[in-house]
Order: C-alpha cells, then sequence, then structure tokens
C-alpha cells in the first residue's frame, strides 16, 4: 500500500489531486515489479530519431542518450538478454502502408531510402549476440515474432527504453502487458519530440500498464539480484 501512495504522490503537481483521487479509488498505481528472468527492450532508437539532422527527431536530447548507453551497459555487464526493435525496408509505398496518408515526409529520401536512418550509434547499438526485430507499425510486437523470442529466453519482464513515449514505446508497452509480460518503462531511457506528451504517457502507463521507473531505481534492483558475486580473493 505505500509503495501505491509513492506512486500516485509522484505524479502530485502534474495532474491534480482529484484526479488522482479516482485512481486510488480504482486500485490502480500498483507497482507490478521486475520478475526473475527481465530483457532490456529498446524501441527506435536510430539516427532516424535521436538525430536532429533527420525530421523525425525533434531536439537534441544528450541526456537521454547518456541514459541509454548506461542503460545498456548495465545489461551488458549483468548478461541479461537486450533485444532492439527498428523500422523495415520502407522503400516501396505498400510496406509503408498507410504512412503514406498520415505522413507527410512518407516518401522522402530520409524516410525511405536513407540507410543510414536506421542504424544506431555506437555507444548502445547492438552486438551479434543481440536480437533485432523489425516492424512497419508502431508496436514492436505486431506482426513480429517478438513475442515468440521473448518466450523462448524465458523472459518474464520486458524494460522498455526507447522513443518516442507517446508512439512506438506506448505501443509496445502496451502489447507487452496485453501479453503477461510484467512491464517497466525506463522514465530516463525514453524520449519524444514533445515534453508534453512523454510525461502525459508516462502519467497514463504508470498508472495502468506498467511500472515507470528513474534508472537509478532500475540499476539498483537489477544489480542486488543479477550481479554475479565477486570471486573471492
Amino acid at each position: 500500500m505505500a509503495e501505491d501512495l509513492e506512486k500516485l504522490a509522484k505524479w502530485r503537481g502534474f495532474v491534480p489531486d482529484e484526479e488522482l483521487e479516482t485512481y486510488r479509488k480504482g486500485g490502480f498505481a500498483r507497482r507490478i515489479g521486475i520478475g526473475r528472468r527481465p530483457a532490456l527492450l529498446n524501441i527506435d532508437t536510430t539516427y532516424m530519431f535521436v538525430d536532429p539532422a533527420y525530421s523525425q527527431c525533434g531536439r537534441e536530447m544528450p541526456e537521454l542518450l547518456a541514459s541509454l548507453t548506461r542503460l545498456t551497459a548495465l545489461f551488458r555487464k549483468l548478461d541479461l538478454p537486450i533485444y532492439y526493435s527498428r523500422r523495415d525496408d520502407r522503400t516501396h509505398p505498400s510496406y509503408r502502408g498507410i504512412w503514406n496518408l498520415k505522413l507527410g515526409t512518407a516518401g522522402d529520401y530520409q524516410y525511405s531510402r536513407d540507410p543510414r536512418a536506421d542504424e544506431w550509434p555506437e555507444a548502445y547499438a547492438p552486438r551479434e549476440q543481440d536480437r533485432v526485430v523489425m516492424k512497419n507499425k508502431p508496436s514492436c510486437f505486431f506482426a513480429t515474432p517478438l513475442e515468440a523470442f521473448l518466450r523462448y529466453d524465458e523472459v518474464d519482464t520486458v524494460i522498455i527504453c526507447g522513443i518516442s513515449t507517446s508512439g512506438c514505446v506506448r505501443a509496445g508497452a502496451m502489447d507487452a502487458f496485453s501479453h503477461n509480460f510484467r512491464t517497466v518503462l525506463v522514465e530516463d531511457a525514453c524520449g519524444d519530440r514533445s515534453p508534453s506528451a512523454h510525461r502525459a504517457n508516462l502519467f497514463d502507463l504508470d498508472m495502468k500498464f506498467a511500472d515507470v521507473e528513474s534508472l537509478d531505481y532500475v540499476e539498483r534492483e537489477l544489480t542486488a539480484r543479477f550481479a554475479l558475486p565477486r570471486a573471492a580473493e
């Protein structure tokens, strides 16, 4: 109960107290927690979304990049599985699908053909042993084998970082929850072109579908539970 009140109190000032009371009354905001086998799911942190030279990146986000690097290093140190998602081939209009109608830049070279757009900065780029899932819609679970990969690896907890909080990150988190994975969003390691949308979606997910936690919290919890003991000196 104390943890539930702590989660509600975290959002005081962003959401009016009378609205927070409706979540308390409904029994929301409980912490799901990290299970026995967590995996990191890095959603769409390619140059397309982290380099302002691309139209889909709203601004410089150095703090986000630092958090992504730190979180990736943590999972590598603890030898826990890491998954990445990125856009699949967008060169053909059919591959882009309804994006052609909704997104004014869907046919531009940057969006449809630039190979660098779908590469990752070296600091946290996938290694050979990591898993990479290609997708053409917001959720990395939609029409992909991601769930099968996670089940094979006996993963029960998906710890999510990536871009954008209001779009692909939210879609992936919702589907992870729908597939009955414990779902944790690392607040410092998620980003959005709109800070307002970022905050609103973190609040909604934290109340109803996932745990929104700081990088410090995740690092502390994972290290305490999964760090290998040092060899006796």
